[in-house]
């Protein structure tokens, strides 16, 4: 009887042994999902904003990336994003600007038109109604344009005074080249007609512009100028069978 009963004892062992072997060989290389972690929600609202970081650009262009409007702690609590200190022509947006309530994820796109060159050190502020307003700083570095043809993108209005049929007041549209570093086509420049297309090609580094001699509409135009930001400063002349004209006009951005 003991003999019998030692076995039975070895026996159960053995079974719950090998049971439990089974159990964790069943279990193993199973990852069991991770409960998100969900904030306490006694106590103040407290939040942060995370992932905002320096950035650059040229004077004229686009960057976005992601960041976070995180809850730490107490009732979830809408916050909106704004900006302060921005340099003229930077403009900063928030895709979306505000969650219903924190944490949630949003896009921030920082844009450049002919924003001057240097780091800018920018604010970006969130706001909720019980924290009021929380401050978070990042540099932007702004670059100078890698082709200067794209800071003279816009529409302008030309006045000034030709030899032959005296003052000129048109609009005209001007464009950056396609191919071509650093050249600008002008359409309209004397008629306003913007079929009626020259181009140039503009130096940088001393802010100056050549029209190299071209046949347009039946007219040979040739010239050159000076220009920044916001205008051009050019001197022109226009030759065919009908008209010799030259032109001083000043290119005015609208």
């Amino acid at each position: 009887m003991k003999k019998e009963y030692t076995m039975l004892k070895r026996n159960g062992i053995s079974f719950f042994t090998a049971a439990l072997l089974t159990l964790l060989i069943a279990s193993c290389g199973k990852d069991e999902p991770l409960s998100p972690y969900v904030p306490d929600d006694s106590g103040d609202f407290k939040y942060k904003i995370t992932g905002l970081k320096d950035t650059s650009l040229e004077r004229t262009g686009e960057v976005r990336y992601l960041i976070a409007v995180e809850k730490e702690q107490g009732q979830a609590q809408s916050v909106t994003l704004s900006t302060e200190g921005l340099p003229k022509g930077m403009e900063v947006l928030f895709e979306p600007v505000n969650g219903e309530k924190a944490s949630y994820n949003t896009t921030i796109i920082i844009k450049n038109t002919r924003v001057p060159e240097g780091v800018h050190k920018i604010n970006i502020r969130g706001a909720s109604i019980t924290t009021g307003i929380s401050n978070y700083y990042i540099n932007v570095n702004v670059l100078p344009y890698t082709n200067a043809a794209i800071g003279l993108v816009g529409t302008f209005t030309e006045t000034g005074q030709c030899s032959k049929t005296g003052n000129v007041n048109d609009n005209v549209n001007i464009v950056a080249d396609e191919i071509v570093k650093n050249r600008i086509h002008i359409k309209g420049l004397f008629s306003g007609v913007m079929t009626n297309e020259i181009y140039a090609d503009i130096n940088p580094a001393d802010k100056t512009l050549t029209i190299p001699s071209q046949v347009v509409n039946d007219l040979t135009y040739k010239g050159d100028g000076t220009y920044d930001d916001d205008k051009l400063v050019i001197n022109y002349t226009m030759n065919g069978d009908v008209i010799n004209n030259s032109c001083s006009s000043t290119l005015a951005r609208n």
